[in-house]
């Protein structure tokens, strides 16, 4: 990344941290309405309105679906543009969701969220959507990388920077919890 200035790139990294949360909770939030739920979301969580209610099964699937759906088509969206423009400012909108169901995944130990839900109610184990939707992403990541020629080093540093931008966004959203519908 010749010429690249990390203070732009600290900076799309952030950008893309708020998007892809945003768009994976709006998702989940959409799903919700749809079925004719009255819900909303922060920027790390969506649920119905009334906490009396209790999703079926069948719901609950279809509401957790929509926001790893988002994440995964926006991992191939950005592969896709990555394919024809290779743009490593637009590497962290790739990047991103992979590190995000990752640590979605290890969040899974403490509660089952989207596709630990969905694993358990399809009566899979725990962590077996979450790896094959893991598998995927990285698989994005590992093609661009090699393709684009972005170094391990490179990679380490989105990682920790996406680590970084992650834990901050949950942290804001715990102590905040700013509904934006």
């Amino acid at each position: 990344m010749k010429g690249m200035h990390w203070a732009q790139y600290v900076g799309v990294m952030i950008i893309a941290t708020f998007f892809t949360f945003f768009f994976h909770e709006m998702s989940h939030w959409i799903a919700y309405e749809w079925l004719g739920y009255d819900a909303g979301f922060t920027l790390n969580g969506a649920s119905v309105k009334d906490d009396a209610i209790t999703l079926s099964k069948t719901h609950r699937m279809i509401t957790s679906s929509a926001g790893v759906l988002f994440t995964i088509v926006q991992g191939i969206v950005f592969f896709n543009i990555l394919k024809k423009r290779q743009s490593i400012l637009l590497y962290p909108f790739l990047f991103l969701p992979f590190v995000m169901r990752v640590g979605a995944t290890w969040a899974n130990r403490f509660q089952p969220n989207d596709e630990g839900r969905i694993s358990l109610d399809l009566g899979l184990p725990l962590y077996a959507v979450s790896s094959v939707v893991v598998v995927i992403l990285f698989l994005l990541v590992f093609g661009t990388s090699r393709r684009n020629k972005i170094s391990m080093g490179i990679n380490l540093i989105t990682f920790l920077l996406s680590i970084a931008m992650i834990l901050g966004l949950v942290f804001l959203d715990a102590k905040f919890k700013v509904r934006i519908v």
